[in-house]
């Protein structure tokens, strides 16, 4: 395990279905959802491109690389998993509200980034890439709020995603209402740079986070439990928060959402 200037830790960076592979032409490829990226080696300098893939490769020639000259030419490539550089804002399959006293659990799906790095120094990011390009947003008021990103998915109920998609990770919330009034759930601003990693059976997933709601004039309660939910009591821990926190923080994450795109 290793532990990073930030401090994410990873414990065996390139697995968890992060897989090069090799083109006819040489090239090193690794297919997380619609990205697609490349690398090439030439002697001590490594280049990478990238795109977003609709099944066909495109010719070397029109890509657009970015090039780093390393210390020596014996390197390794690594991949790892993050979470997303901020906040993303989901929905629920449709709006309900959660009575007084109510506690639900939800499931959503949240697109990983790539990091880059190499052998040499494997704490030193190169690079970072989001697997989905998602929409970037203001969440709240235009005095206090701040960017993040808009997700197009839903949260469910239940974790019963049809299939392993390696580029996904799925964040559990468990939601109590502790007010004296109905909260409407139609959209949950996630914290996702709030939460660790964790892999199991071919699916990446998040930490727990428990959130009480307080009322609609106060702010939720937020605490990251810090390891996998029941769902997955096998995963292995992969990598830790982009913003670690020892206690439960305060935010509202709820109904007081305003979305400026």
């Amino acid at each position: 395990m290793r532990k990073g200037k930030d401090g994410a830790k990873t414990l065996n960076p390139g697995t968890y279905g992060l897989v090069l592979q090799q083109s006819e032409n040489g090239v090193l490829v690794l297919n997380a959802g619609p990205l697609r990226l490349y690398f090439q080696r030439i002697l001590n300098e490594l280049r990478i491109a990238s795109e977003r893939a609709d099944g066909s490769e495109s010719d070397a020639e029109n890509r657009t690389w970015s090039r780093w000259a390393l210390q020596r030419e014996d390197f390794q490539i690594i991949l790892k998993p993050a979470m997303p550089d901020m906040q993303v804002v989901v929905k629920p399959d449709s709006p309900f509200r959660l009575s007084p006293g109510a506690r639900v659990k939800i499931y959503t799906r949240i697109p990983i980034w790539i990091t880059v790095h190499t052998s040499i120094n494997p704490d030193h990011t190169l690079l970072e890439v989001p697997a989905v390009e998602l929409s970037r947003t203001w969440i709240g008021d235009l005095t206090h709020g701040k960017p993040g990103y808009w997700l197009e998915t839903r949260a469910r109920r239940e974790a019963d995603f049809e299939q392993n998609e390696a580029h996904l990770a799925v964040a559990t919330m468990n939601i109590s209402n502790e007010s004296g009034e109905d909260l409407l759930i139609e959209k949950i601003n996630v914290l996702v740079e709030r939460l660790s990693l964790f892999h199991h059976a071919g699916r990446f997933w998040t930490d727990e986070m428990d959130v009480v709601y307080k009322g609609s004039n106060q702010h939720s309660e937020i605490a990251m439990r810090g390891q996998a939910p029941a769902v997955a009591q096998q995963a292995v821990f992969v990598r830790s928060p982009r913003l670690p926190m020892k206690k439960s923080i305060a935010e509202r994450i709820f109904k007081e959402i305003n979305i400026f795109s």
